[in-house]
């Protein structure tokens, strides 16, 4: 009597098991989020635990974004507020004129214009060009490719707009709509030219003094910049004591392997959207599924999503740990309206 007893407890459990498989499916649908919906704003919290090279108090920052729309459902306006003190109480506008995207940040409580910068479209409506301000007057260029409608190749350069230019780029492969990997490019081209009289350039990043070059009209350089995970600085100074700097941001993520979850489509609060539509106004991420997780040399991020009936994501959290094992958690609450 045992073993039919048995068996019809293994057969209870096989059809529940089968059940809540289904009613997983049902729950995180492949559904994306209502088209008569838009995201309103979003909280964020970052929660910073450092142990390595030194333990650290665990710290949070806190910060809100509330966005706006023109009568043609664009961004126009993003209000920024948060506790981080090189940036709160900010006021971000977007102007649209044909193919391009003015972007301006203000500091709403001195009313100064912190940034400008300048986004250009293609015919597809997607980003292929985007000017920002950087340190010192050194101004940062990124250029977008696109196979079909997922990003290819990224290049970026940075400039003083005068005589030094520093450009990389890194590539990206794909397969049904996602991400395989990202490919960092094995160099930085740095380039300096029109000087008054022969150069004497000093190279200085976080790790390496490069040297003393003297008595050259122009100079090119080429190295690896993706063992520096701060930005590299390039001081040159000719035989007249004309100077000039070149700030070039550092690679953070440089070659990186995604995974998706497949069974949930792209919608917002991807976290990789999330990121773009704050900074350009729109996702230039049109990855087919959600990013579950990133994973370069230097560190890894895993991504989780709560979702409501509807199937809009209400919470994103991510957690980055890099190659010391300090963590960075990031808790975004999403808030949504109809339209």
């Amino acid at each position: 009597m045992r073993k039919p007893a048995f068996l019809y407890l293994a057969v209870l459990i096989t059809i529940g098991a089968l059940i809540g498989l289904s009613c997983k499916r049902v729950i995180h649908s492949n559904a994306p989020t209502p088209n008569n919906v838009r995201l309103l704003g979003y909280s964020k919290i970052t929660t910073i635990s450092q142990t390595v090279p030194v333990a650290l108090p665990t710290s949070k920052i806190t910060e809100s974004f509330r966005f706006y729309y023109d009568e043609s459902n664009r961004v126009s306006q993003i209000l920024y507020d948060g506790n981080d003190a090189t940036e709160f109480h900010m006021r971000i506008d977007f102007s649209y004129k044909s193919d391009t995207i003015l972007k301006t940040i203000t500091d709403i409580l001195t009313n100064m214009v912190v940034e400008r910068d300048t986004f250009i479209k293609n015919s597809d409506g997607a980003i292929v060009t985007a000017y920002t301000p950087g340190y010192k007057n050194t101004g940062v260029k990124h250029t977008f490719e696109y196979y079909n409608k997922l990003l290819s190749r990224i290049t970026k350069t940075a400039t003083n707009w005068t005589r030094a230019s520093a450009t990389s780029s890194v590539t990206y492969t794909s397969v049904n709509g996602d991400w395989l990997k990202q490919t960092a490019g094995s160099k930085l081209d740095c380039e300096f030219t029109n000087m008054t009289q022969g150069l004497d350039i000093d190279w200085i990043t976080d790790t390496k003094y490069f040297g003393h070059i003297e008595d050259l009209m122009s100079y090119k350089y080429t190295f690896d910049p993706y063992t520096h995970t701060k930005d590299i600085r390039i001081w040159v100074q000719d035989t007249l004591q004309d100077t000039t700097e070149l700030i070039y941001p550092a690679w953070e993520w440089a070659n990186e392997g995604y995974h998706f979850y497949t069974e949930n489509a792209n919608r917002i609060g991807d976290w990789l959207q999330l990121q773009s539509f704050t900074m350009y106004g729109q996702n230039i991420y049109r990855n087919s599924h959600l990013v579950e997780s990133i994973a370069s040399r230097k560190q890894n991020a895993y991504i989780d999503y709560r979702y409501d009936a509807q199937s809009k994501i209400t919470q994103t959290s991510v957690v980055v740990t890099d190659s010391s094992m300090n963590k960075r958690t990031y808790t975004y609450d999403l808030q949504y309206e109809t339209f």
